[in-house]
């Protein structure tokens, strides 16, 4: 497992092979999860490519994911598919005041629960 993780952050942050990196992750299933992929991704400021892993992680890491990535959007509709008051409290959280009108989304999401 330590080597698997030592191969994504030198594939993605010492090179920034990102081709290769999806190579990597698509190879075989990964022993550590598709997370440490996109923390690498992010680590990188590559948001595109960050993306491409998301999907295949938990939809707890997903919303956290999206909010790292400045996305609450995207966030606020994984919380909701996944029927989650806790993470789109999560998001609520995260955006603060700054967001009326997501904020009243994601509320009309917690009453439709």
């Amino acid at each position: 497992k330590q080597w698997y993780q030592r191969r994504v952050a030198i594939t993605a942050g010492q090179t920034r092979n990102w081709p290769e990196l999806e190579k990597f992750a698509k190879s075989k299933k990964s022993p550590i999860g598709y997370s440490p992929f996109v923390m690498a991704c992010i680590d990188n400021n590559n948001k595109a490519e960050a993306i491409r892993y998301i999907e295949r992680v938990s939809k707890e890491e997903q919303v956290e994911f999206y909010i790292d990535l400045n996305m609450p959007e995207k966030a606020a509709e994984i919380a909701k598919s996944a029927k989650s008051i806790d993470l789109l409290d999560n998001v609520l959280n995260a955006i603060g005041s700054q967001n009326t009108v997501l904020t009243e989304t994601i509320n009309s999401f917690k009453n439709s629960l």
